[in-house]
């Protein structure tokens, strides 16, 4: 199974942060935190790496039902949606939710298909 699911963009990062932004909230996402991993790199190891960045991404309906058949879903919670710098454009991944239904037992399987498909659209939306 994969970690993530994503796709390709030939956007700019600030294009591509700014559409997945859009995407996420028009599928009911809210954005709960966000890293700046280049900064946060750089400043802690002085490390220099392609922009990257790290949306805390979270859809209370799937989230409130997940958490209401395991309340160990909490532990996933919220679901990481990284946008990358990548030969002339950007890679958009979110975690898959399917790791979901395979690591925490209890019937999350209908969600974890649902969500999955959702982020599915979602990235063919942003591919252009």
């Amino acid at each position: 199974m994969d970690v993530g699911i994503g796709t390709f963009t030939e956007m700019s990062f600030d294009e591509a942060v700014e559409a997945t932004r859009a995407a996420l909230a028009e599928r009911g996402f809210g954005v709960l935190h966000e890293i700046d991993f280049t900064a946060t790199l750089k400043n802690k190891i002085d490390k220099d790496i392609e922009r990257v960045l790290i949306l805390g991404a979270c859809n209370p309906e799937f989230a409130g039902e997940a958490y209401d058949i395991n309340k160990d879903v909490a532990l996933m919670i919220p679901c990481n949606v990284v946008v990358r710098e990548s030969g002339g454009g950007c890679v958009i991944e979110a975690q898959n939710p399917d790791l979901l239904s395979n690591i925490i037992s209890g019937g999350l399987r209908d969600l974890a298909d649902e969500l999955a498909a959702d982020l599915r659209s979602m990235m063919d939306d942003l591919t252009r």
